[in-house]
């Protein structure tokens, strides 16, 4: 089985050691980042924010080819405002898509929701159109909340929305590879962060439409 990580992830929580990005600097909530695979085997593959159809929210995160400058930017701050601006090891996250023109036209945190046609838990962005938006306070409970951990040659995430957390893992639909909830003991997608540069205006601002 995959292995899970304990303890209530809104718990008070030991102060954590660092995130490092690929060149070696802590991550920090003031710049933005490429999450990829730290698998060789999955060189040229980028994190996207995807939708099934042109207009379709909310969306969710997918494996993708790269674009020319890589993937969607992400923002990872910590979610307490107490956190400061260094997200750690074992503790809560907050993670957003940033600088991607879409049609929802909404900001892109991330969260857990189910999806009927694959029955799982998918890495979610952005809302339904014409339901209300939760508020800042709501998009800080569990279903928003992520953590990161060491492993092997990178980093994991992890879910708590439920006890126990679980690892974030990648499941096959429509020909993609889909960010979702581990429910049936696969590996960790194992991942490292990119700095992406200042200005961080990649040529990947859109999200991906997969084909029908």
């Amino acid at each position: 089985m995959a292995s899970q990580l304990t303890g209530p992830c809104d718990a008070a929580q030991a102060q954590g050691q660092p995130i490092y990005d690929t060149d070696g600097h802590e991550l920090t909530k003031n710049n933005l980042y490429q999450i990829l695979p730290a698998d060789r085997n999955m060189s040229g593959l980028c994190l996207f924010a995807a939708s099934i159809a042109p207009v379709d929210c909310p969306m969710r995160a997918v494996i993708a080819r790269c674009w020319p400058k890589g993937g969607n930017a992400v923002m990872i701050m910590p979610a307490e405002e107490s956190g400061g601006s260094v997200p750690r090891l074992s503790s809560d996250l907050l993670l957003t898509f940033k600088n991607i023109i879409n049609m929802c036209m909404m900001e892109l945190q991330w969260h857990i929701k189910d999806y009927i046609s694959t029955d799982q838990m998918h890495v979610t962005v952005g809302f339904n159109l014409g339901a209300p938006v939760p508020s800042k306070i709501e998009r800080r409970n569990k279903l928003f909340r992520f953590r990161a951990e060491r492993h092997n040659n990178g980093y994991k995430l992890a879910s708590c929305h439920k006890e126990p957390c679980r690892d974030l893992v990648l499941y096959d639909y429509e020909g993609y590879r889909w960010l979702t909830v581990d429910k049936d003991g696969r590996q960790p997608f194992v991942i490292v962060f990119k700095k992406c540069p200042s200005p961080c205006i990649p040529s990947s601002m859109s999200h991906v439409v997969i084909p029908n």
